[in-house]
């Protein structure tokens, strides 16, 4: 809340699911990112463990953007078709 009342540019919740990049020091759940955008206009970010597949809750939660690595990278039908699938849950 600091951040944003001092001019941050957006903020990020995470880690939301398991992930491999790094050690998450805490977990997150999507009622964390409603809370969020229902109080601040500053967007918010959610990071870790997201793929296509289990996105769609962040994005219906309020989340303005998906931070991804892996769930593009390590996508089994590859990067592109995984960002295809990441579009759709905001279409």
């Amino acid at each position: 809340m600091q951040a944003a009342e001092q001019g941050a540019d957006y903020v990020a919740f995470g880690a939301f699911f398991a992930t491999q990049t790094k050690q998450p020091r805490t977990m997150a759940t999507p009622a964390l990112i409603t809370w969020w955008s229902e109080l601040f206009e500053v967007p918010c970010v959610a990071i870790g463990g997201i793929t296509p597949e289990n996105g769609r809750p962040l994005v219906e939660a309020g989340a303005d953007f998906l931070a991804v690595s892996s769930g593009v990278w390590d996508h089994a039908q590859g990067a592109a078709a995984a960002v295809r699938a990441f579009n759709s849950i905001f279409g």
